[in-house]
């Protein structure tokens, strides 16, 4: 669905200063997209290194691992999986991407200012007072603000919680406009679900093969292979 060409899912950054409503947007935008089909990946940003306490609680095997000493943890339970691991180094929203969350159809971030993806900001009056925005377009890619208040820009501003219409606009804009080529599979002539993951490697790897051949073109537009 929304896989870019580089294997990637699609990356909106909610984006905002403390207490405006960040969670309670991501929160809404999430409903609205699972009600479409879409596999929905969050990544929460975390301005201060994390303790162990903060993320397991003491006396629990998995904290008992990780104060002896484990770099990586990993709870399994039948409906659940559950990673902690130890990070040298601050992660890049691609490098946790590709690495955790490949096979969703889009992620929302939540933070990440600084990061070069489409922003959405919300803006509170009684949180944002008179400074304005944190974004602009230019340099902050902000794509659309969600406010209680009305800024003459030239990009959307909508309601607090008009998630119907702001999830509207992020299939619409960002979504649909990295979608690739569409990628189906039929086995004797049964349609096979594939997600965005298998989509997007065999669309890949076809493409590889096909353009190493003598007489294709470039960029072809249709391609058909049937196995008898």
């Amino acid at each position: 669905m929304g896989m870019l060409s580089g294997g990637l899912p699609t990356v909106v950054s909610i984006v905002g200063r403390k207490n405006s409503g960040k969670t309670t947007l991501i929160e809404g935008i999430i409903q609205e997209l699972k009600k479409r089909g879409y596999r929905v990946g969050t990544i929460k940003h975390h301005s201060h290194d994390l303790e162990l306490e903060d993320i397991d609680r003491e006396g629990k095997d998995t904290y008992k691992h990780q104060l002896c000493g484990a770099d990586a943890v990993v709870l399994s339970a039948p409906n659940k999986l559950m990673l902690f691991q130890i990070a040298k180094e601050s992660q890049q929203i691609d490098d946790i991407s590709r690495t955790y969350l490949q096979s969703m159809d889009i992620i929302l971030t939540e933070g990440y200012k600084l990061e070069d993806k489409p922003k959405i900001e919300v803006f509170r009056r009684q949180i944002g007072g008179d400074e304005g925005l944190l974004c602009n377009q230019k340099d902050n890619n902000l794509v659309a603000v969600t406010s209680d208040c009305n800024f003459d820009l030239s990009i959307p501003c909508f309601g607090l919680d008009a998630y119907k219409d702001i999830a509207d606009f992020i299939e619409q804009t960002v979504i649909q406009r990295v979608q690739p080529s569409k990628v189906s599979l039929m086995v004797n002539g049964k349609n096979i679900p594939l997600n965005g993951f298998v989509r997007s490697f065999m669309r890949e790897t076809i493409l590889g093969i096909i353009r190493s051949l003598r007489g294709v073109p470039e960029n072809p537009k249709g391609i058909e292979i049937r196995l008898g």
